[in-house]
């Protein structure tokens, strides 16, 4: 178990410090606070638009933040021949291969964690700021604290992280990702409603098909060269599509509706063949000759 949480740990480090990984949040985080400040209809609900996008943005950036984290961590332990010195240690293949999907999956759930802190933020200032329009007569606007705290979570990251880079030599894309972790946890205390823990469940969803991209992504980078297992990815998540609304269920959380927990426990089970399913293909399949 030493070597298994060792390299689990090493991978999550490793795909934090990406630069890539940092421009997938970046970019997720961009859309989930600026696409519900720029919008001008309430479609019935003042939060709508802030939780579509916040949940849209964790959807399809977290499926692209652990199929290329994947991908790129497993290849760079194939080709740089560390792979071949931990297979030469009591460390079966199998091993290997779940500490690299568990280590790529930790750093996607602190992924998680931010997108959906920001969009619970983002969503409050819609709430609130819905609720001074109603009494002043104004346009409802997303809370300006709020917006900012949103804002600031993509933004300051680039600046503490080249700010310890610069002083401290640490890696400029950890730093900045460890930044907006903080940044998040910090926003979540700003006038805090109980009215969000309905996005839990909604967020939990999301975390199901990013289990099994993370195992399938991994797997096909043991078995194939990168663009052969970013390829067999890409039509992994082209065939999901059809399925992709029994997990992401904004339209659920309408209004006052809610999604129950056991909903969730339903869809976690449906998810486990296929988890299991990628991982024995990585582990008993031989890898080509390229590999």
């Amino acid at each position: 178990m030493r070597r298994f949480i060792a390299i689990a740990r090493t991978t999550a480090l490793e795909i934090l410090a990406e630069p890539l990984s940092l421009l997938v949040l970046s970019a997720s985080l961009a859309l989930a606070v600026l696409a519900p400040a720029f919008h001008y209809h309430q479609f019935g609900e003042p939060s709508r638009m802030a939780r579509d996008a916040g949940l849209s943005a964790l959807f399809v950036g977290g499926l692209m933040f652990a199929i290329v984290g994947a991908v790129r961590s497993v290849r760079r332990e194939f080709e740089s021949g560390t792979a071949a010195v931990a297979l030469s240690h009591p460390v079966t293949r199998a091993q290997f291969l779940m500490a690299k999907a568990c280590g790529t999956y930790a750093a996607f759930l602190l992924f998680a964690f931010v997108l959906g802190s920001v969009t619970a933020v983002m969503v409050n200032g819609s709430m609130i700021g819905a609720a001074v329009a109603k009494k002043t007569g104004d346009i409802p606007r997303i809370w300006g604290v709020s917006y900012a705290c949103g804002v600031a979570s993509f933004v300051l990251p680039y600046v503490v992280g080249a700010l310890f880079n610069r002083f401290f030599r640490s890696r400029f894309a950890l730093s900045a990702f460890m930044t907006a972790i903080c940044i998040a946890l910090a926003s979540l205390f700003y006038r805090p409603s109980a009215s969000l823990l309905r996005l839990v469940p909604a967020v939990v969803l999301l975390l199901l098909p990013a289990a099994f991209f993370s195992m399938a992504a991994t797997s096909a980078a043991a078995l194939l060269k990168t663009n052969a297992a970013s390829a067999v990815c890409a039509l992994l998540a082209a065939a999901f599509l059809p399925f992709a609304g029994n997990y992401c269920l904004s339209n659920a959380l309408a209004g006052d509706g809610v999604i129950p927990w056991a909903y969730v426990a339903m869809a976690a089970i449906a998810a486990l063949p296929a988890i299991v399913a990628a991982a024995v293909i990585g582990s008993v399949v031989s890898p080509s000759n390229n590999t």
